[in-house]
């Protein structure tokens, strides 16, 4: 009875999703996620702050291993994506049989990769030297960086179980777990640096952030399997149907490298930020990207739950609505944006003092490159939105060549010349992330547009 009761709260929470006021919707997905994300952004800032603090390590070390770290994600996060999509168009034609069926065949992808991803932690050493780490950082961060990769296998899963109640718009519930999250996460930290404990390292800022994943893990595991759950995880319908895994496969891989190339060009940048400036200009590249990312983070949560509402309702043949939903997502970035560049521009100074107070030159350093990276949040903003609308019909090949583009078209030619021919400064890699963003920023927002525009064309069936 109360199963049935629970199965009756969870349709009528998708009708919500399907008919009610689109501003209410979008935050209603999008603000869990937001603070989900957010909750991993802050705590990111507080190691570096504890590592500046408590003299336990060099902040460019936890910024480059994060970086690769990142990188790698994009495997779990892009199979997580691209099951959504499918959980998320099933459900919203209300094909409730398909949607538990694609849930578990996502779930089972999962494991794989998940296992897989530990295969990382032998080859690390040759593997963080294929991106010219540098041996300082290997040498000092190698135990942290083993403790990251066992964290990503948790968050692998964690990433596919989110994505099957964010198909179903139960984002609250995961809103609350991740205060749990949060707490665990702050609260370790701070007694591993702080507590009865000699020769701590950064090591022990992972180790606290992979219990905080598997206090995730674990309730997310009774969320999956719990009787009343209308996408209900069952070991028996664990499965590798041809049909299934290939619809996902196709969703998934175009996503996967769009977002590794993404990351890779973060990686790059510091690789030759190593090589030509030196180890304090990746520092400064970090916590530029950092500080940033308290925006770009809203910015692409939104945009990854907008990819939902749109599966959403090309599932239920709404075509209206996904215009509608195209220009609330779009004002809401915006805003989001603008608000972030000025506050980030403003705040320069002061960000380049609290993580480098004890060196003018550093300081500097942090602030010429930081400036640069305040003026393209609005651009990213806009490439999430355009993202948000191509991933949620599907067209995740479009992103991937947007993403192809940004880096090899624009990002890596530009540095090269900046830094070869024009011979400047470490400035260069702050200008080079600038006119990538930007210039991709708008050539997304205008090709989205037309799109939206052009949707009637585009899928008819949508307008019927």
């Amino acid at each position: 009875m109360k199963a049935a009761a629970l199965e009756e709260k969870q349709l009528k929470r998708r009708e919500y999703l399907l008919n009610g006021n689109m501003w209410k919707v979008v935050l209603s997905i999008a603000l869990p996620m937001v603070f989900y994300n957010l909750c991993n952004y802050f705590y990111g800032i507080y190691d570096m702050m504890l590592v500046q603090s408590a003299g336990i390590g060099d902040a460019a070390d936890i910024v480059v291993l994060d970086q690769i770290k990142n990188m790698i994600s994009t495997i779990g996060g892009a199979l997580a994506t691209g099951g959504g999509i499918m959980v998320a168009r099933r459900y919203g034609a209300k094909e409730l049989t398909s949607a538990r069926l694609y849930a578990n065949t996502l779930f089972s992808m999962a494991m794989v990769v998940a296992l897989v991803t530990l295969v990382l932690i032998p080859a690390g050493v040759p593997f963080l030297q294929l991106f010219n780490t540098d041996p300082t950082i290997i040498e000092n961060s190698i135990g942290y960086y083993n403790v990251q990769i066992m964290t990503l296998v948790i968050t692998t899963m964690n990433s596919a179980m989110i994505s099957m109640e964010k198909a179903k718009g139960n984002t609250k519930q995961l809103l609350l777990l991740n205060l749990g999250v949060i707490f665990i996460k702050v609260s370790l930290t701070t007694l591993f640096v702080y507590g009865p404990f000699e020769n701590v390292t950064n090591t022990w800022l992972a180790v606290s952030t992979l219990i905080a994943q598997l206090f995730l893990f674990s309730c997310g595991l009774v969320l999956c399997f719990r009787p009343s759950n209308i996408l209900r995880i069952r070991i028996r319908d664990w499965n590798f149907n041809k049909n299934e895994v290939g619809s996902i496969v196709k969703l998934a891989v175009p996503v996967f490298i769009g977002n590794f190339l993404f990351n890779f060009g973060k990686v790059y940048v510091n690789s030759a930020a190593t090589v030509q400036y030196g180890k304090m200009c990746v520092g400064a590249l970090g916590i530029s990207n950092t500080m940033a990312g308290l925006f770009t983070n809203i910015t692409n949560t939104t945009a990854d739950c907008g990819a939902t509402i749109v599966s959403q309702n090309y599932g239920n043949k709404n075509g209206a609505r996904v215009r509608q939903f195209f220009k609330v997502n779009l004002t809401y970035v915006t805003l989001v944006s603008v608000i972030g560049t000025i506050i980030m521009f403003t705040m320069k100074e002061q960000v380049a003092m609290f993580f480098a107070p004890n060196s003018k030159e550093y300081q500097e350093m942090i602030v010429r490159i930081f400036s640069w990276e305040c003026f393209d949040i609005a651009f990213l903003g806009f490439s999430h939105t355009a993202n948000a609308l191509f991933n949620g019909f599907g067209k995740t090949r479009a992103t991937m060549v947007f993403s192809m583009v940004r880096l090899f078209g624009l990002r890596v030619p530009v540095l090269l010349f900046l830094m070869h021919v024009v011979k400047m400064d470490y400035s260069a890699c702050g200008v080079a992330m600038f006119a990538s963003n930007t210039i991709i920023g708008i050539i997304q927002l205008v090709a989205a547009t037309i799109y939206c525009i052009k949707l009637n064309k585009h899928h008819p069936e949508l307008f019927g």
